[in-house]
């Protein structure tokens, strides 16, 4: 009867330390913080710009 006591503690012992472990270690690892994004659009290649054949296709639509 104690040889069962002695093993379900020692067994709790162990998820108790091994959840630690994993609790401090996550604790350590630092957050990810996100880039700014830049306002200015420079160096941006500009895929769109209106041209008249445009103009006449979307009108087209209407």
């Amino acid at each position: 009867m104690q040889k069962d006591k002695d093993k379900r503690r020692s067994f709790l012992k162990h998820v108790l330390a091994g959840a630690a472990v994993v609790v401090g270690g996550a604790a350590a690892i630092k957050p990810v913080k996100a880039k700014p994004v830049s306002q200015t659009r420079e160096n941006d290649d500009i895929l769109y710009h209106e041209s008249e054949s445009f103009k006449k296709y979307y009108d087209s639509l209407k």
